[in-house]
């Protein structure tokens, strides 16, 4: 057996023992009730999935940014101190200059940034994803969780996103301070985490509104026309960590594709299937379902930015997890029980297929402790 290939076996068990402990969790759920009315599984069904993911990506050394994060660590020089910044992005060089300043191992620089994405994210889908396991399973058949070892400091602004999510679907329109803070927190570590305070007031309002299909419209429009309002849009992300794209021609040269169309329809089916059922939905979800469903449409057209080019995927970050939700809460609630069963075997066999084709965003993990 290949080194590759153990390292597949032992991420492949990790995906079937999370699976097995969310499934036996919900089994035996506490008293109290999520945003929908369901049962909140026993907490170990929280606690090894999150401890597992947070290891398996924590301990390793290479796969997307990995090794350059990793490099620059080694590098960084504490005889120039980094001081604290109110400013975007700051947070995180002072992070790493305070973690240099107890260890010279890089390898804790990236247990902790998975443990600061993996722990809020799965805790995430343990309060909403109904049902639970359906939800940790596409944690990682999406491709959600291993795409999250490529692009650190988005994924730990992320983190504070997710810690976010209750106040977006909270009906107390004070609780927006709250989810500001959070994004504030988010924004010291990446910029673009910015862009979810306009998404907050955007999605707090009825499903497949006028304005809704607008942005839609408006996103296809803007895909299509993307060349003549390439300038602006240079221009306004100077400033921004995408700049270094900018200046490096990613735009311009023409060697970076957009994302793959395919990956677009994987996300247009549950809101196709979700627009359907959407008089039993709203019925059985009322408004979180809308909050639910307008989050993921607003990841899908973050897809669609990106079939131009594919760094417009990145803003999906901040939205991916809740299109992962809706697909929970379409097979829970959005058919009767006898088809909600077909469905959920569906999205199973579905998602396996789909992760087949993203197992790049894996298939090089090496690791120097097992």
């Amino acid at each position: 057996m290949s080194e590759k290939t153990n390292y597949m076996a032992y991420f492949a068990g990790m995906v079937i023992l999370t699976y097995l402990c969310a499934l036996t969790a919900k089994m035996s759920p506490i008293r109290k009730r999520g945003v929908i009315g369901q049962y909140i599984p026993n907490p170990f069904g929280f606690v090894i999935p999150a401890v597992l993911f947070a290891l398996f990506s924590g301990y390793r050394n290479n796969v997307g940014d990995t090794f350059f994060y990793m490099y620059s660590f080694d590098l960084l020089d504490i005889d120039k101190p980094v001081e604290f910044a109110f400013k975007g992005s700051a947070l995180f060089d002072f992070f790493q200059y305070r973690l240099k300043l107890h260890t010279d191992d890089a390898q804790h620089l990236i247990l902790i940034t998975a443990a600061v994405f993996c722990i809020p994210a799965v805790y995430t889908l343990y309060h909403y994803a109904d049902p639970y396991e359906l939800g940790i399973y596409l944690f990682v058949t999406t491709s959600y969780y291993t795409v999250s070892m490529n692009g650190i400091r988005q994924y730990m602004a992320t983190a504070f996103i997710l810690l976010g999510t209750k106040y977006i679907f909270s009906p107390r329109n004070t609780d927006f301070f709250k989810y500001l803070a959070l994004v504030i927190a988010a924004w010291l570590l990446h910029s673009s985490a910015l862009i979810m305070i306009p998404i907050y007031f955007i999605v707090r309002r009825r499903a497949w509104a006028p304005i809704t299909m607008l942005l839609l419209a408006g996103t296809v429009f803007a895909t299509l026309v993307f060349d003549r309002i390439l300038p602006s849009f240079l221009s306004a992300i100077e400033d921004t960590e995408f700049g270094i794209y900018d200046e490096v021609g990613w735009f311009t040269s023409g060697t970076e594709r957009g994302a793959s169309f395919m990956r677009v329809l994987v996300l247009l089916v549950p809101l196709a299937l979700a627009y359907m059922s959407r008089e039993r939905i709203a019925d059985a979800l009322g408004r979180p379902g809308d909050i639910i469903i307008n989050l993921s449409i607003i990841n899908l057209l973050f897809y669609i930015l990106a079939l131009y080019n594919w760094i417009f995927a990145r803003l999906a970050i901040y939205t991916g997890i809740y299109a992962i939700i809706l697909i929970t809460w379409l097979v829970a609630h959005g058919y009767e029980k006898e088809d909600g069963q077909k469905v959920y075997w569906g999205s199973i066999l579905m998602y396996a297929v789909n992760f087949y084709n993203l197992k790049y965003t894996v298939d090089g993990y090496r690791s120097d402790y097992f």
